[in-house]
C-alpha cells in the first residue's frame, strides 16, 4: 500500500513543480516577453545564430565558420536538446527563451532524482528550486551558456533512472533504466562537451558506490557488478556522443597546438589551461553574496533604482589572472610588470554564491549523517550524503587550480590538460550541495515538521519549553548558529 501511495501521488506533484518553477521563472525573465528585448547573453549572441552557417536543417550536416580570415570547421550541428529548441524557436526565440528553458530541464531533473531517493515532497521541491536558481547555474544560462544546464539536468535524470534500481528489480528493467541513464549522460556530453565530460566521470563513480553499499554480497561481487554497470551506462553514453566526442577531438585537440601529451608540452601549457583557477581566498564569496563584486563594470545596465546600492560593486578578486602576473606580484613586484593584450588582471562574469539557507542546511546534513546514535536520516540516505559530500570536497580542491597542488594530479591524466579552466569544477560542487541541501531538507521535515502540534500554546513558550528539554546534537548546533549569526552580523 505505501508503494502505491507513494507512485499514485507522484504524478500530481511532478505537475505542481513543474507549474511552480514555470510562475518562478516566468517572472525572472518577463522581460523576454517584450517585443525587441533579449536578455544579455555573452556567449550566445543574437547575431551569430543569424549567421547562416548556423542556420538549420543545414548545420546538421556540417557547417564552416568564416568569424576569422577564411574561417574554420564548425563541425556538424550535434542531435541535442539546444538544437531541436534552435531550430523549434529560431535565432531570435531561442536568445529570448533559451535560458529558462534549460534552468526548467535542469530543476525538472533535478526533482525527478530527489523524488527516487524517496525524499519528502518538501525536500525534492526545495531542493530542485535550489539547483534552478543556484548563483553557479542561473548566471551561467544568462552569460548564454545555457545548454551546460541542459546538460545538468541530464545528469540529475540518470541518478534517478539509477537511484531507482534496486535489489528487487527484474534484470531486464535494471539494464533497461541503465541504458537509459547512459542516454542521458550522453546528452549531457553533447551538451556541456568537457564539462559534461566531467560530470560524466563524477556519475560512473556514483553508479560504481551505489554497487558497493546497496548489496549483500561479496565484495569482489559488488565490485564486479558496480564495474559492469558503469561499463553498460559509459556504452551508451558513448553511442549518443560519439559525434560530438569525435568533433571536439577533431577541432581541438587533433593538429592543435599545445595539446600533445608528451609532459613538455603539458608543462608549457599549465598556464593557459589553469588560468581561470579559484583563488582560495574566494571560496568565501561562496558564502557571502557578492564579497569579490560581480562583473568588472558593476553597476553598468543595472536597472536605475538598484545602481546606488551596487556602486563599487565589479568584480576585484582574481579569477582570469593571468599567471604571468601573479608571479610578478609574488616576486614582490621585482622587474618590469608584464603586460600587453593577452594579459589580464582578472576577469569573471559569473557569481558563485551558494546561498545562506542551502548552506547551513547542508552542513547539518552532513554533520547528521556523521552522528552513530539518533541520526535523522536512514543507513542509506548516510552513504549517499557521505559520497556528496566527498565530491563536493574534491571539486572544490580541483577549482583551486593553480592555487593549490591537487588540480595539478588530475593534469597528468591522459587529456586532461586539454581542458582548460579548472574552475569549471564549480559546477559539480553546486551539484553536490544542493543534493546535500535537498536530503536536509528531509531530514529535518521528518525530525521537526512532521511531530503532531501539542495545542494552542504561544511560539515563544514553545521555544521556551523546547531549550529546557533539548541536549547533545541539537543544543548545540542551535548554540552554533547563534554565533555564526553574530560574528556574520559584525562582519557585515
Amino acid at each position: 500500500m505505501k508503494t502505491t501511495k507513494l507512485y499514485s501521488t507522484t504524478k500530481p506533484q511532478g505537475f505542481f513543480f513543474a507549474a511552480i518553477l514555470i510562475v518562478i521563472l516566468g517572472l525572472l525573465f518577463w522581460k523576454s516577453f517584450a517585443p525587441g528585448f533579449v536578455h544579455f547573453s555573452n556567449d550566445g549572441p543574437l547575431g551569430t545564430q543569424n549567421a547562416d552557417w548556423m542556420r538549420f536543417p543545414y548545420g546538421l550536416t556540417g557547417s564552416w565558420d568564416d568569424l576569422n580570415d577564411i574561417g574554420g570547421s564548425g563541425g556538424a550541428a550535434p542531435p541535442s536538446l539546444t538544437t531541436v529548441i534552435r531550430w523549434g524557436l529560431g535565432p531570435v526565440g531561442c536568445s529570448k527563451f533559451v535560458a529558462p528553458i534549460a534552468l526548467f530541464i535542469l530543476g525538472l531533473g533535478a526533482w525527478t532524482f530527489f523524488r527516487q531517493l524517496k525524499l519528502t515532497p518538501l525536500a525534492a521541491t526545495l531542493g530542485a528550486l535550489a539547483a534552478s536558481l543556484a548563483s553557479t547555474f542561473f548566471s551561467d544560462a544568462c552569460w548564454g551558456i545555457a545548454p551546460h544546464q541542459i546538460a545538468f539536468g541530464m545528469d540529475f535524470l540518470a541518478l534517478a533512472l539509477i537511484v531507482s534500481n534496486s535489489p528487487a528489480t527484474p534484470w531486464f528493467v535494471r539494464w533497461t533504466r541503465l541504458a537509459l541513464a547512459g542516454f542521458a549522460v550522453g546528452i549531457n556530453v553533447t551538451e556541456a562537451a568537457d564539462i559534461g565530460a566531467i560530470f560524466s566521470l563524477f556519475v560512473a563513480a556514483f553508479v560504481f558506490y551505489k554497487a558497493l553499499t546497496e548489496e549483500n554480497a561479496s565484495v569482489l561481487k559488488k565490485i564486479s557488478r558496480g564495474i559492469a554497470r558503469v561499463v553498460v551506462v559509459a556504452v551508451f553514453a558513448g553511442f549518443i556522443a560519439f559525434q560530438t566526442v569525435m568533433t571536439l577531438v577533431g577541432s581541438q585537440i587533433t593538429g592543435i597546438a599545445g595539446t600533445a601529451q608528451d609532459e613538455q608540452t603539458k608543462a608549457q601549457h599549465w598556464d593557459f589551461a589553469t588560468q581561470w583557477s579559484l583563488p582560495k581566498n574566494e571560496i568565501f564569496g561562496i558564502i557571502v553574496p557578492g564579497l569579490f563584486g560581480y562583473r568588472k563594470d558593476t553597476p553598468k545596465d543595472m536597472m536605475e533604482f538598484l545602481q546606488h546600492s551596487y556602486e563599487g560593486g565589479n568584480y576585484w578578486g582574481g579569477v582570469g589572472r593571468s599567471p604571468e602576473l601573479d608571479r610578478y606580484f609574488d616576486s614582490g613586484s621585482q622587474g618590469v610588470k608584464p603586460s600587453g593584450p593577452g594579459i589580464l588582471m582578472r576577469f569573471s562574469g559569473t557569481g558563485n554564491y551558494a546561498g545562506m539557507l542551502v548552506i547551513l542546511v547542508a552542513a547539518w546534513a552532513i554533520t547528521q549523517s556523521l552522528r552513530r546514535k539518533n541520526s535523522a536520516f536512514s543507513e542509506t540516505h548516510r552513504r549517499f550524503i557521505w559520497f556528496w559530500t566527498a565530491v563536493l570536497i574534491v571539486s572544490l580542491l580541483f577549482a583551486f587550480g593553480r592555487f593549490a597542488p591537487f588540480y595539478a594530479f588530475l593534469y597528468k591524466l591522459p587529456y586532461f590538460s586539454t581542458i582548460r579552466n579548472p574552475i569549471k569544477f564549480l559546477f559539480v560542487l553546486s551539484w553536490a550541495l544542493v543534493t546535500i541541501f535537498a536530503y536536509g531538507i528531509h531530514g529535518l521535515s521528518r525530525r521537526y515538521l512532521e511531530i503532531p502540534a501539542a495545542g494552542p500554546t504561544s511560539s515563544s513558550v514553545l521555544l521556551k519549553t523546547w531549550w529546557t528539554k533539548v541536549r547533545g546534537f541539537d543544543r548545540n548546533w542551535t548554540s552554533t548558529c547563534i554565533m555564526i549569526l553574530i560574528g556574520s552580523l559584525l562582519a557585515w
